[in-house]
């Protein structure tokens, strides 16, 4: 059964308890595992409706990347 991504895009504060002023995000963290982020890339959560699924881009720095075929399971 396919599923959605757990996003997280996280700005890390020197105090944590500090509400005031703009979030500028600084990490993001797909299911979990914090991914690398190149300076100044766009991250863009798209219109929310009650028609849509939530949509994220992002650019990220891939480690590897495979294209294949793959047998159903």
């Amino acid at each position: 059964m396919l599923r959605g991504a757990d996003i997280e895009i996280i700005e890390r504060r020197i105090n944590p308890e500090d509400r005031s002023g703009f979030l500028v995000p600084n990490a993001v963290r797909i299911n979990g595992t914090e991914v690398a982020i190149p300076d100044g890339a766009c991250i863009k959560a798209h219109d929310i409706t009650d028609q849509n699924c939530v949509t994220v881009t992002i650019t990220l720095f891939a480690s590897s990347v495979t294209i294949r075929t793959e047998a159903p399971s």
